[in-house]
């Protein structure tokens, strides 16, 4: 499915907006396409400081809380990754 994503972040202070067309095999696919494409953004920025500020789908949805608690998780161990 396609989807017009709108991210708002602020990066070392400076507050920087960002929209696109994506696509996702369904609808809690979502929110894990968004935190990667903010991570493509943090990359292009050297991984400076940056803050989720709003995240919203086709206009009307508010995923922001979900994509930060995507980037909370804890970062498995090598032990947790099956090879």
């Amino acid at each position: 499915m396609e989807f017009l994503l709108d991210v708002n972040l602020t990066i070392d202070g400076s507050g920087v907006s960002s929209s696109g067309y994506f696509y996702a095999r369904n609808k809690s696919e979502i929110p894990k396409v968004a935190y990667q494409f903010i991570q493509d953004k943090k990359w292009e920025s050297g991984f400076r400081k940056t803050v989720i500020k709003k995240v919203i789908v086709n206009g009307s949805e508010d995923i922001t809380q979900v994509v930060k608690e995507i980037e909370s998780r804890p970062i498995p161990t090598l032990d947790d990754i099956y090879w």
